[in-house]
């Protein structure tokens, strides 16, 4: 939490700034429907993501908290770069702001049990619920796009601007850097077979079971 604060701290913007502490301090979701949902502690939350690897799918432990605060690091870093060498502006209060947010409610779409991590039942996944949650409570469009974009071109919202991009490659680029640190340590999970029939082989499929019946 003090890690979070400090990082918070840096967004100059007064009131982005006192939003986003509100809500690190108390993370709680408005909708009545909703509220029902256990959540984890910000400093113990852990979420599974999947990467696809040779073998199959990966299904991989990450730390909330810790790549929150890489995410930003990596995200200003970047920033810097771009403004040096392309003289383009871009806005770090909003790389901050959704490195802190983007990934926090995760803590309400997964639990701890002693088996391990499992999912709450929530019907929404942590980026819509952050989108409804943060509009709700009078984010800034860019903010929010920001966080709805995260997932790139094959997400629903693609990124549209520079801040966007940024964060969506950076984002990535952690995930995969994840991935090969902790990895390693999940079995991977055989790839699904797929078979695909055309009508006319589904027909005859359909009258040989009924012949055996």
């Amino acid at each position: 939490m003090k890690q979070l604060i400090e990082l918070a701290n840096k967004i100059k913007d007064g009131e982005l700034r006192k939003k986003v502490v509100e809500f690190i301090r108390e993370p709680k979701l408005s909708h009545k429907d909703f509220k029902k949902y256990p959540s984890m502690k910000i400093e113990e939350a852990k979420s599974l993501f999947s990467v696809s690897s040779p073998s199959g799918m990966a299904t991989v432990e990450r730390d909330v908290l810790n790549h929150s605060i890489a995410l930003a690091d990596l995200c200003l870093k970047t920033a810097e770069t771009i403004e040096k060498n392309y003289k383009i502006q871009i806005n770090k209060d909003n790389l901050i702001a959704a490195s802190i947010l983007h990934d926090l409610m995760k803590i309400f779409e997964y639990k701890k049990e002693k088996e391990g991590l499992e999912h709450t039942g929530i019907l929404l996944d942590h980026s819509m619920l952050a989108v409804a949650e943060f509009y709700h409570r009078g984010f800034p469009e860019e903010v929010i796009h920001i966080i709805a974009s995260h997932f790139g071109e094959a997400g629903p919202t693609p990124p549209r601007n520079f801040e966007a991009l940024i964060f969506h490659y950076c984002d990535t680029l952690l995930s995969l850097v994840e991935f090969h640190l902790y990895g390693a340590k999940v079995k991977p999970s055989q790839p699904v077979q797929l078979v695909l029939f055309d009508e006319e082989a589904l027909k005859k499929i359909i009258e040989r079971q009924i012949e055996k019946d």
